[in-house]
């Protein structure tokens, strides 16, 4: 139906305040210390103070302020009031010199104010309710009106280019369909959706577009009979992206998604646009898709003004934004109007709110621009993820387009330890940085500052500035300058030089600042670093790998997470080792579960002495406690071993973890460490949801159930794995192991046959037994399997049903029909009247149609046929029948049907793919054009199995 306007056109211009004067008393703070929060345009760099004086004090003020470099620009006298204009980065100074002197009562900040205009669109008061609950009009009169330059992709039903609404904003169309250019817009969907994105605003025509003067992609994804499939929608958005769409709006959706759909929106999402898509009419929390897809902004409905979620709306945390979607005024095919419901509509509201941000701060990311839609929402959800979309809150959310001006330290000025950086700022957060590091705050008073820590750099470093939004979105570019950072080094107090290294571990400690760090090392690093975070700064550099001979130890200063280290001044010592040097060759085995079953209870070190000493094994936990020691004596030079079994040293066994092995020597002046690890575990694996991939096995070999695979999810890595079959009273009949299983799914196969190869059929007990690294071993529930020696018979079937019984859907359009015939000679006949009713050439008409075959264990092949023909034999008017396949898509499958009256056959496939719930086989019978076709009969001709 379409909605009906008044034929005048209202436009009204509001100034929000009466004079100069009244807007300075409403902006001031009461005394000189207030602070005052100036809204300020997008690309202000200066700021206007209005400042109170006493009677009189006017020259000196002034002059006062010129001194700072301020221009006076405004008096009002009987009110004794200045404004002056002053860079932004040095209004806080100004502001502080003036606050104290004597002759000044009040310093405040000029704010600014806009004029108020109502778009001159005839409908423009049915929309007014639910444009203003999004604040779309407010930040219209804040200069956010979009820009041709940005892109609403509507991937929809089609669109009317020619409506007076939309006439002129289209720049591109795409039919996914056809591949060609031709969006004609049948159903009228995204005629509507597109006007309620980016109708042309202010024209005199019709309805305000929430986008203004964003363009449009049309982009049709609709096929003749209105419905739109996965792959096509694909191609539209793949098309869309491509083709420069900042915002896609997907308003279409469905209970079930593909990896095609999920593909095209990645590729959309991983290309910058943002995918903007309806939640869905379900009025439940079931998920729609696209919507509920990843990197989809998803838009449920909201009543007419925004105060509630809107009864039909689908909601959930998978729903992230609301906006109206009740009484949605939008363009209809031809020139009209309708008032509509339905998040259709509310989504492209939220499209063109998106397109507004992306003009208003150009070069902004996809995630900028959800970012700023969401944090700007109400904070009632309505059971959405997040509230209603306000876009003049999300302007302010956006990164600014102003810059900070740095007031510290000065550019080329030598810094070290602490340094703090300082900006004057008109932006309500600012991000600072030092070097590679950065921290974001928030300013105050316009002014803003942050201390970073020096150690570590060295030589120039850049210093940074960058405005922010008050969700911490930054500028693209700020302020700007270079220091030198110029910290002095550590100072080593130990060991001091030519120090002997003979222990296993070397002390070292040195002098450095307290709020700094220290890394310690030999020569370059390569045998071990430590680092102290905390003064005094000491630590025991382990010298297990040092080689005999000179090396060098070196404290380097540090950030204090150790993340920067400065090199460049690096203090070092020279020392010299001489060490024994044992090895350990190998721990076998390297997981243990010390439980006394006999498999896998202790670990076996073997290593090998370079010279006669006395070896020590130390078993120490994670934290480097030692739990079991053991002095084994003198022994020569060679290979030798010592056991482990998982116990401490005075008895007891030790937890499950990871322990370390040590071997420590001695000769009686020198002494050495080797080291490794073992694993003590005595858990056994679990193994999680083991089941057979069927209940049934018919081991007779057709290729029908001949195995299955028993399998189940285990998190640790299997030494093992064996399937055990096992008869009623528990006998075993087969087992079959498998070795070496990785963590995850893991699984055996069985034929359905005991060992030996006999086929016995019954019911068996199927279990699975697992062996971790240290021989702990589980066992799964057992399930039932039914082993039958039964195989596939083939049959061949037919059945011949009448055009009218098997009719189950129809489609067409306002100038065709699908209709029964159920009398006379034509009786069980079905008509398709393609565009006759009106005689145009864009039209279309088409009936469903599905049989339900035998029940079988498999079917083998199916051909569809038809009896039917022109109507008229006067015309040469012909049909397509097209299969659907399982998930009730339109397949490649697909036949003609001829003018004359007879019987068409279609191609002999594959019935699996096609049938639906496993037995139902549909098809559909199409025309388009001018055309009449009538079909009298199907028959469907198939092959199928069954169990004998």
């Amino acid at each position: 139906m379409r909605a009906t306007g008044p034929s005048w056109v209202v436009s009204r211009f509001l100034l929000t305040v009466a004079a100069t004067a009244a807007l300075a008393l409403a902006v001031l703070p009461s005394g000189p210390a207030a602070a005052a929060t100036p809204r300020l345009g997008p690309a202000a760099s200066t700021l206007r103070l209005v400042v109170q004086t006493s009677p009189g004090g006017a020259p000196a003020v002034t002059a006062a302020a010129e001194s700072f470099g301020a221009a006076r620009v405004g008096r009002v006298r009987r009110l004794h009031f200045l404004s002056f204009e002053i860079r932004a980065r040095r209004a806080a100074e100004l502001r502080a010199a003036l606050g104290r002197r004597a002759d000044v009562t009040t310093i405040g900040v000029a704010h600014r104010r806009r004029l108020t205009d109502e778009p001159a669109d005839p409908r423009f008061p049915e929309q007014r309710a639910y444009l203003g609950a999004m604040g779309l009009p407010a930040a219209w009169d804040r200069g956010a009106v979009g820009s041709p330059e940005v892109r609403i992709a509507v991937v929809d039903s089609g669109v009317d280019v020619r409506h007076p609404d939309l006439a002129g904003k289209v720049v591109g169309t795409y039919n996914a369909v056809t591949g060609g250019t031709d969006v004609h817009d049948v159903v009228g969907h995204g005629t509507g959706t597109a006007s309620v994105a980016a109708a042309a605003t202010g024209n005199g025509e019709g309805i305000a577009g929430a986008g203004r003067s964003t363009s449009l992609l049309a982009v049709k994804v609709a096929d003749v009979t209105g419905r739109i499939f996965t792959d096509d929608l694909a191609r539209g958005v793949v098309w869309a992206t491509d083709h420069g769409a900042d915002v896609v709006n997907l308003s279409l959706g469905g209970p079930t998604t593909d990896p095609l759909e999920r593909a095209a929106v990645e590729y959309a999402v991983a290309h910058d646009v943002l995918v903007v898509a309806a939640a869905g009419n379900e009025g439940s929390k079931a998920k729609q898709y696209p919507g509920a897809l990843p990197g989809v902004l998803s838009v449920g409905a909201t009543t007419t003004n925004g105060s509630s979620r809107a009864a039909f709306s689908s909601y959930g945390s998978w729903v992230d934004v609301g906006a109206p979607g009740r009484s949605v005024v939008a363009a209809t095919p031809g020139g009209g109007y309708e008032s509509d419901d339905g998040t259709s509509y509310s989504a492209p509201l939220v499209a063109g709110a998106a397109a507004l941000l992306a003009a208003y701060r150009p070069g902004r990311s996809a995630a900028d621009l959800t970012l700023a839609l969401v944090a700007g929402t109400d904070s009632a959800r309505y059971g959405f993820a997040h509230g209603l979309v306000h876009v003049d809150r999300s302007l302010d959310l956006l990164p600014p387009s102003s810059g900070p001006a740095l007031t510290g330290p000065a550019a080329g000025a030598a810094v070290s330890g602490r340094t703090t950086v300082g900006v004057t700022s008109t932006a309500p957060r600012v991000r600072l940085g030092l070097g590679d590091q950065a921290s974001t705050v928030s300013a105050s008073a316009g002014a803003a500052a942050a201390t970073f820590d020096s150690y570590g750099l060295s030589g120039e470093q850049p210093v940074t500035a960058l405005d922010c939004s008050a969700v911490d979105q930054c500028a693209a570019s700020g302020a700007s300058s270079t220091v030198i950072v110029d910290n002095a080094g550590p100072t080593l107090t130990s060991p001091s030089a030519g120090a002997e290294v003979r222990d296993d571990g070397l002390r070292v400690s040195a002098e450095a600042p307290a709020d700094a760090a220290v890394q310690f090392m030999f020569d370059g690093g390569a045998t071990g670093r430590v680092l102290d975070t905390e003064a005094p700064f000491a630590a025991v550099l382990p010298t297990a790998s040092l080689g005999d001979g000179p090396h060098v130890v070196r404290a380097l200063l540090c950030s204090r997470d150790g993340n920067r280290c400065d090199a460049g001044r690096a203090a070092a010592v020279p020392v010299t080792a001489r060490r024994l040097h044992p090895a350990v060759l190998s721990v076998a085995p390297g997981s243990i579960s010390p439980d006394g079953d006999g498999r896998r209870d202790r670990a076996t070190v073997t290593y090998r002495l370079d010279r006669t000493q006395s070896p020590t094994l130390v078993v120490r936990d994670a934290a480097g406690a030692v739990v079991y020691r053991k002095a084994i004596g003198s022994q020569a030079a060679g290979n030798r071993t010592a056991t482990w079994d998982g116990r401490r040293t005075g008895g007891g066994t030790v937890p499950d973890g990871t322990f370390g092995l040590e071997i420590s020597t001695s000769d009686g002046t020198l002494r050495g460490l080797a080291s490794s690890s073992v694993l003590v575990d005595r858990t056994a694996p679990r193994l999680r949801r083991a089941r057979p991939s069927t209940s049934r096995v018919l081991p007779v070999r057709d290729r029908y159930l001949d195995t299955l695979t028993f399998s189940a999810t285990t998190v640790e890595r299997l030494r093992w794995l064996r399937l055990e079959v096992l008869t009623r009273p528990g006998t075993v009949v087969r087992t079959v192991r498998q070795k070496v299983m990785t963590q995850g799914r893991v699984g055996i196969g069985w034929d359905g046959r005991r060992s030996g190869g006999r086929l016995v059929p019954g019911t068996y007990r199927l279990r699975l037994v697992a062996q971790d690294l240290a021989g702990n071993r589980s066992r799964s529930a057992t399930r039932a399997v039914t082993v039958s020696g039964r195989r596939l018979v083939k049959r061949s079937g037919s059945t011949t049903v009448t055009a009218r019984d098997s009719l189950d859907e129809t489609f067409a359009d306002d100038c065709s029909d699908v209709f029964r015939r159920t009398s006379g000679p034509h009786d069980g006949w079905v008509s398709y009247s393609s565009g006759s009713l009106c005689t145009t050439g864009d039209a279309y008409a088409a009936g469903d149609h599905q049989v339900r075959l035998p029940s079988a264990a498999r079917y083998g092949t199916v051909r569809v046929s038809a009896y039917g023909g022109r109507a008229d034999t006067r015309y040469r008017d012909v049909a397509t029948v097209v299969l659907y396949d399982g998930l009730q898509n339109l397949s490649s499958t697909r036949f003609r049907l001829g003018s004359a009256r007879g019987t068409y056959r279609g191609p002999r496939v594959k019935a699996g793919p096609l049938l639906i719930r496993s037995r139902v086989l549909r098809w559909e019978t199409l025309t388009t054009g001018v055309t009449w076709y009538d079909v009298k009969t199907y028959r469907v001709d198939f092959t199928y199995y069954v169990l004998r």
